[in-house]
C-alpha cells in the first residue's frame, strides 16, 4: 500500500459519488490514450472522461465504451463509513519505490522509471447496505 494522508483531497461522503474532473499535471496514457483528467469514483474505479457513479459489474470491455482503471469496483457507501482518499505525488521515495514496483511486477518492463504517481486509498469503506459495524475493506492504488 502507498501511504495517503489525513489532509488528502477526499471523495464526498454519499452512495454513488464521485470527485470533481481533477486536472493532472502529467497526461495519463491508458490504451495509448493520453487523458489529461480523471475521476475518483466511490465505487472503486478511476475513470476517465466521465464519472462513473453507479456500481454495475459488467464484463469488459465495457459496450458503451467508458474508459477506466477498476483497482476496487465495489459497491461502496462511504456515507455510512469509511473515506476515499486521493492526491498527485513525485516525492522521490515513492517514485523509486513505484519504480520497483512496476519491473518486479512486469519482467517486460525492467527499465520503467515512474516520475509521477497519483495515489487512491479507500480506508475502512463498507458496503451498500452495511453499517457502521459491518466488516469494512480498503485498498490503496497507486
Amino acid at each position: 500500500l502507498y501511504p495517503f494522508w489525513q489532509n488528502d483531497t477526499k471523495t464526498p461522503k454519499v452512495d454513488d459519488g464521485s470527485s470533481p474532473e481533477i486536472k493532472i499535471s502529467v497526461p495519463f496514457i491508458f490504451f495509448g490514450v493520453p487523458y489529461r483528467s480523471i475521476y475518483v469514483n466511490n465505487n472503486g474505479v478511476v475513470s476517465f472522461n466521465a464519472l462513473v457513479s453507479q456500481f454495475t459489474p459488467e464484463a469488459f470491455p465495457l459496450a458503451d465504451g467508458r474508459a477506466f482503471v477498476a483497482p476496487f469496483w465495489a459497491d461502496v457507501h462511504n456515507g455510512i463509513r469509511g473515506e476515499i482518499f486521493y492526491r498527485e505525488s513525485t516525492e522521490p521515495e515513492l517514485l523509486l519505490r513505484a519504480s520497483r514496483d512496476i519491473r518486479r511486477h512486469f519482467r517486460d518492463m525492467g527499465s520503467f522509471s515512474a516520475r509521477w504517481l497519483f495515489i487512491v486509498t479507500w480506508e475502512e469503506v463498507t458496503f451498500y447496505g452495511g453499517s457502521s459495524t459491518t466488516p469494512v475493506s480498503g485498498f490503496s492504488w497507486g
